[in-house]
């Protein structure tokens, strides 16, 4: 999914230790489509060099978003990963 998003909120970037031993940076980011307070949003997992970029609450991105899921335990989760990100709002 390709399209313009607003940021509604951005948590603080950690490290996670991948399966081969080496540490990449990840944090979550909410992202809502427009349209409205209601509109639906995703929230999001920025990964590598996208994590340590700062987004603020309203600022407008264009975003190309990944969905997957995993099966952990026998339990089902959805993944939305950032493939790509563009802000148009600048600080």
């Amino acid at each position: 999914m390709k399209t313009f998003f607003k940021v509604i909120n951005q948590g603080t970037p950690f490290g996670v230790t991948k399966q081969d031993g080496t540490t990449l940076n990840k944090c979550q980011i909410v992202l809502q489509e427009f349209g409205g307070k209601y509109e639906n949003s995703y929230v999001c997992n920025l990964i590598g060099n996208s994590a340590l970029l700062k987004f603020y609450p309203g600022d407008l991105i264009l975003a190309a978003l990944t969905f997957k899921h995993n099966e952990y335990q026998g339990k089902f989760y959805q993944d939305i990963n950032v493939q790509d990100i563009v802000s148009f709002t600048s600080h």
